[in-house]
């Protein structure tokens, strides 16, 4: 293995990995049916429990609405505004601590950081059934928030140490399926606890739905032990041969991967020094508080289309199914798409940005129904396609940088993502219905500013590829 710790070593104080340059005869050869083989084998060990895992959070973190409507707040004693305040203290444990949880997942093994994560915030869930005042509400919000702020910008700082650039996208984008289906089966799961379970052994059936989930998340979290990878480097689920050929087809395109004891950690205070001087890092972030904030569109989806003359409540619920069917549909495309030209991928989340402002400023002066309801749906299916190829995008901008570093500017964006959500909640207030001219200024307003963003962080990926390019002819010329 001489020939990969040569490949791996590094000025363990320089910000950036060095590129990766082998020789036709030093490069070690493998097939391409080899390593499509591995790859099928490490989306087999990695995707359909990373993809369950975030059902589950998702799940878990809603619930408490499934919950509110039967009977929660009326049995705690709740007022419309404590109520408010559990939901939100949810976002503030995750904003808090979401850069740690990314620092500590890239010191430790993922195997065991994030089913550790799940099963905690799986207990905690769970308690909430037995729960009986408003302030242990509230603190176990806090403690779902920070527990769950772990898993997203973890699953994507995974994906950036095992995948190439031209098969990323398509995992990101499955992933964010996860989120868009978890609401979904949350409320599936609540309807049949709520229909079968209410004062079952004396006991609500709001309390049951949280049991039941708690159970079930730490029960995942269980088996997510024996199947999850670790790192290329180190991977227990790969063989010797595969875990080098995993390494190495990695570093050929200038990823720097984990690999114990081939360089001085750096500190904690380094890691975030180096990843706050980095302008990429802010650029980020910012572009990724201003998506996130048009995401805020999903939780008042059954709001927004009663106002588009959908009144019946039931009617409404069914006509939100269409929306989220687009939205889908749209992001998994886009995984396909971006991955066919990876260099491009910027365009696809600029193209995405710029629908969803496009639409939204139509939105703001057409007031029929029907055109409505078509902006909507493609509106958002513009915001998801874009946070989807952003967790893409920003693997491979960020790929040159320490593992620590990578790790903590994702926690970073993480960050910003979910501030989003925080005050996003309140841009489609009811007084404001049927026509929500602030909500879908907003929109067009954060679609705007975020593909402004993502143009500049795409220009100067493609100015930074020419370089590299002019470097290496001059250097073989």
């Amino acid at each position: 293995m001489g020939r990969l710790e040569k490949s791996l070593s590094q000025d363990g104080g320089s910000e950036k990995a060095q590129p990766i340059v082998e020789t036709a005869s030093d490069a070690p050869q493998w097939t391409p049916e080899f390593e499509k083989k591995l790859v099928r084998k490490i989306d087999l060990y990695l995707m359909p429990i990373i993809w369950v895992m975030n059902v589950l959070s998702w799940m878990d973190r809603a619930n408490l609405g499934n919950a509110n409507i039967a009977g929660l707040t009326a049995d705690l004693k709740l007022s419309s505004n404590q109520f408010s305040m559990a939901i939100i203290t949810y976002y503030f444990g995750y904003i808090v601590w979401v850069p740690v949880s990314t620092v500590i997942l890239a010191r430790t093994r993922p195997s065991l950081f994030l089913p550790s994560i799940m099963a905690l915030w799986g207990i905690v869930t769970a308690s909430v059934g037995a729960m009986n005042t408003y302030p242990q509400l509230v603190v176990s919000r806090l403690l779902l928030g920070m527990l769950e702020s772990g898993l997203t910008p973890g699953a994507c700082y995974i994906f950036s140490n095992w995948y190439l650039p031209g098969e990323i996208g398509k995992r990101t984008s499955a992933f964010q399926t996860s989120a868009q289906l978890g609401g979904a089966f949350g409320g599936l799961i609540a309807g049949g606890v709520m229909s079968n379970l209410e004062g079952a052994q004396g006991i609500r059936g709001w309390r049951w739905l949280f049991i039941i989930e708690g159970v079930i998340t730490v029960a995942v979290a269980i088996v997510a032990v024996f199947i999850l990878p670790d790192y290329p480097t180190n991977s227990p689920r790969l063989n010797e041969e595969e875990r080098f050929v995993a390494t190495t087809r990695l570093l050929r395109v200038g990823i720097l991967v984990d690999h114990e004891g081939s360089k001085p950690r750096l500190s904690v205070y380094e890691t975030m020094v180096q990843s706050v001087r980095n302008w990429r890092a802010w650029c980020i972030a910012t572009g990724s508080l201003f998506v996130s904030q048009s995401l805020i569109l999903v939780y008042f989806y059954p709001v927004l289309v009663r106002g588009l003359g959908y009144t019946d409540p039931i009617k409404a619920q069914f006509m939100t199914v269409p929306i989220w069917v687009v939205s889908f549909v749209c992001t998994i495309a886009s995984g396909f798409i971006g991955d066919r030209s990876p260099p491009r991928r910027g365009i696809l989340v600029v193209g995405g940005l710029a629908v969803l402002c496009i639409l939204a400023i139509v939105t703001t002066n057409v007031y029929d129904f029907k055109a409505r309801y078509v902006f909507l749906a493609f509106m958002t299916a513009g915001a998801w396609v874009a946070f989807a190829q952003v967790m893409a995008f920003i693997a491979e901008v960020l790929s040159d940088l320490l593992p620590e570093v990578r790790a903590f500017t994702i926690g970073m964006m993480s960050c910003a993502a979910t501030t989003g959500n925080v005050y996003g909640a309140y841009l489609f207030p009811a007084e404001n219905a049927p026509k929500h001219i602030l909500g879908f200024s907003m929109c067009a307003m954060s679609g705007g500013v975020s593909s402004m963003l993502f143009l500049v962080l795409y220009i100067s990926e493609v100015r930074k590829r020419k370089r590299v390019r002019e470097g290496l002819i001059s250097g073989t010329s």
